[in-house]
């Protein structure tokens, strides 16, 4: 599938950004903004550098710099580094480069913060101390808002891209559908769905998991649980089945949750997939341009104490979600960091949704969302309600 994405406008569009900043050069360290610059799948600590008079370079590991200088639009503006060798790490080459470039004295935007991913690429406090020895005359601003802003809404090429992840991940919600039985592991779950999703073109196994989402039984109900990487526990009658699926295409993610009930269920299995339908689809319907994330996470924590769910309830309604690394920005939550986000067309959000209760069972919802001029689009079409398994 051959998706035309409009390189050099994407990076007037982080100029321009870096202008309103007031940053003369970007150091990108963020895997991210290194994947969304590049156009490559970079997984090592690296750099992408960008000048306002149009300069970039993406430096990498030196091990890997021949394969993402292959991958990426940028050619021969892939470099390498070898952090064994003498001056050949990857912020003194950083510093070479902003020093020749002639941005030694100049305002110096870099990615400083925190992020509950483990690997997120924030520049670490060693580089910063680097950097400020090594640059005296310069201005250090942080400049995590570039990459965030300009990438949260899609271009054309990224939706198509992120359309065809999604289809992945509903065949093979599919295929586990079809499967799904008791007797099977939470392990043997995961597989028929990651293989699935490689056979339909699926890159890469993105979330920081480590695998496929898998949980049965007792594991569904964990308070507050977002989090099931798959165990050897065998799937019974009576269980509920949480399956999350992460596929990617084109370095675009999809993140698709499904719960499954085994055989009939009972009352209170009933009653929590009623209550779960219902404050999924409220949830989804929140997700309009002109929505502010702090009254999206409200009216939601209002519905579910209505319905008498929130003390069951996770706190967090949704993330982010586009290239390889982009899986927060903005998040739905209570906290002062997306207070001021306001949803606008063309920006993707994955509608997430946990509600566990101990003894009963849990379900989650993840589904990416495209905002539209009139409202949005849900990118997958496996149903939201839970799927009995007769």
């Amino acid at each position: 599938m051959n998706i035309y994405i409009d390189y050099p406008a994407r990076m007037e569009r982080i100029r321009r950004e870096m202008a309103v900043e007031g940053v003369d050069i970007l150091l990108a360290t963020r895997e991210k903004s290194v994947c969304y610059i590049s156009g490559a799948f970079v997984p090592w600590r690296s750099y992408a550098l960008m000048s306002s008079d149009g300069r970039i370079e993406v430096n990498t590991l030196l091990m890997d710099f021949e394969r993402v200088k292959a991958e990426s639009w940028l050619g021969d503006r892939v470099v390498g580094s070898g952090p064994v060798l003498p001056g050949f790490s990857l912020i003194e080459q950083a510093v070479a480069r902003i020093q020749s470039w002639g941005y030694a004295e100049k305002t110096i935007g870099v990615e400083l913060g925190h992020s509950p991913r483990l690997a997120a690429g924030f520049l670490f406090a060693t580089e910063y101390e680097m950097l400020l020895k090594d640059l005296p005359k310069a201005t250090f601003v942080n400049a995590i808002n570039v990459v965030d802003k300009v990438s949260a809404t899609k271009e054309t090429g990224e939706i198509a891209l992120m359309k065809r992840a999604a289809a992945i991940c509903d065949a093979a919600q599919e295929a586990v559908r079809n499967e799904l039985r008791p007797g099977l592991t939470e392990l043997e779950i995961a597989g028929i769905g990651e293989l699935t999703m490689r056979q339909l073109g699926s890159e890469f196994h993105w979330p920081i998991t480590g695998s496929n989402e898998i949980a049965s039984g007792e594991r569904t109900a964990y308070a507050q649980c977002g989090c099931t990487p798959p165990t050897d526990r065998i799937v019974q009658p009576g269980d509920n089945v949480l399956v999350d699926l992460h596929s990617t295409y084109g370095h675009y993610y999809s993140d698709l949750s499904h719960n499954y009930i085994i055989g009939k269920p009972t009352r209170e299995q009933e009653r929590l997939a009623e209550a779960y339908t219902g404050a999924a689809e409220f949830l989804i319907s929140k997700l309009v341009p002109g929505a502010r994330v702090p009254d999206i996470w409200q009216e939601m924590m209002d519905y579910l104490s209505s319905a008498g769910y929130v003390q069951d309830a996770l706190a967090a309604f949704g993330h982010g979600i586009g290239i390889v690394g982009h899986e927060w920005y903005p998040a739905i939550t209570s906290g002062e960091e997306f207070s001021h986000i306001v949803l606008e067309p063309n920006l993707t959000e994955v509608a997430a949704l946990v509600i566990n209760r101990p003894g009963v069972g849990g379900h989650r919802l993840e589904c990416p969302v495209l905002i539209t001029q009139s409202g949005n689009e849900v990118l997958t079409k496996t149903p939201i309600r839970p799927t009995i398994i007769a």
